[in-house]
């Protein structure tokens, strides 16, 4: 075989190994987005909208657990001020997560202020389950952040399984999506949806809508108390690594305890929290105290679909009492009618539309009161 022969069949060799990469590349990368956390799941659908929000067009971030996505309506705040806050929780969102996704914020946008909801320091290392992992670490696009975030919640763990039992032990399993959810074809728990990947997005800013949104469901009043209780020793580390972050991340800060149905003996740990925020130089707004359940207008008959959430009534008095003090102590940007900033027009849309809707749909309309108070 003559020489130029030779070079050419090496040549194709070469040139069918990387044809072949490419080709098990982009199926492993196809097969990752298929066999994945549901398009329907709303903390997919979150992050899904993070990721589409224009460069550089939010100025504050809410982070926390559903005491967050479902309590600041971000769309509403951003009617009545202007400025452009994105709830970034999932459900039962461990705190240890916040650093890692504010990293990831940080790719595309340069916000100005970090809202921390503090409820979840009343958890201990064996309440976090696989699920509370993996609505974060699943959702996040494949970085040196995302390894990052999968070591801290393993570190946390410090091998145990968690109240469900559920903890892998395999940092893979974290990383790759397949290997959880390739499963679901067996289950017949996939859609069509699922092979054409769809992308469902949030259409609020990180505010969840859902049926508990207009629900109505009476609740006790807070069991309050002066008193100092301890926290679970991860908690206080947690809170004391984040504290940390908050001192080097160049921006303001301000955590907060939104208002619920405080149970004996949680508000004692709640105490503790806020001692230590406030001695490290943070402000934190305890919105359970008679005077702010006062302010608010709380209506415990009314505002609540369950004991740790209150519906769009609550929000909407929750909201407006915290867009209120922001712009009263922060120097945040109005945005209303600037080119560039269409979308929070139409997630407000989004918000006001979906309320009436709902309302009329599940027929509340007279507990409510008579009339929805942000529908012009």
């Amino acid at each position: 075989m003559e020489k130029q022969e030779i070079k050419f069949t090496k040549k194709r060799i070469v040139l069918g190994i990387v044809v072949f990469m490419l080709a098990a590349g982009l199926i492993f990368v196809y097969m990752n987005k298929v066999f994945s956390m549901g398009d329907d799941d709303a903390n997919r659908q979150t992050f899904k909208a993070m990721y589409s929000e224009a460069e550089d067009t939010i100025d504050v971030v809410y982070f926390g657990t559903s005491a967050s996505n479902r309590y600041f309506i971000n769309p509403m705040a951003y009617e009545e001020s202007g400025m452009t806050c994105f709830t970034m929780a999932t459900m039962g969102m461990p705190m240890f997560f916040i650093p890692y996704l504010a990293e990831e914020i940080d790719k595309t946008q340069d916000p100005q202020m970090y809202i921390i909801e503090i409820r979840w320091l009343l958890k201990e290392r064996e309440q976090v389950t696989d699920a509370h992992i993996r609505r974060v670490t699943d959702n996040m696009k494949m970085s040196f952040t995302k390894l990052a975030a999968v070591n801290k919640a393993f570190e946390f763990m410090d091998g145990s399984k968690g109240m469900l039992g559920d903890i892998s032990d395999k940092k893979i399993d974290y990383m790759i999506p397949f290997i959880k959810y390739h499963g679901r074809l067996a289950q017949n728990d996939m859609a069509p949806g699922d092979f054409a990947l769809t992308s469902t997005k949030n259409e609020t800013k990180g505010y969840v809508l859902s049926e508990s949104t207009t629900k109505q469901v009476n609740q006790f009043y807070s069991r309050l108390s002066d008193e100092r209780g301890e926290m679970s020793e991860e908690a206080e580390v947690t809170l004391e690594e984040v504290l940390d972050f908050c001192d080097d991340c160049d921006k303001e800060v301000l955590f907060v305890l939104s208002p619920y149905s405080v149970k004996t003996n949680q508000m004692p740990v709640f105490n503790t929290a806020m001692d230590m925020i406030e001695d490290r130089g943070y402000t934190v707004i305890n919105f359970n105290t008679p005077q702010m359940y006062e302010e608010l207008e709380i209506d415990w008959d009314k505002d609540f679909y369950n004991s740790k959430h209150v519906n769009y009534l609550g929000a909407e008095k929750y909201t407006r009492w915290l867009t209120n003090y922001l712009e009263e102590n922060y120097d945040l940007a109005d945005h209303r009618d600037e080119k560039g900033y269409e979308s929070w027009d139409e997630a407000y849309e989004v918000y006001r539309d979906y309320v009436k809707d709902g309302i009329k749909t599940i027929g509340h309309k007279d507990k409510i009161g008579g009339k929805v108070t942000i529908i012009k």
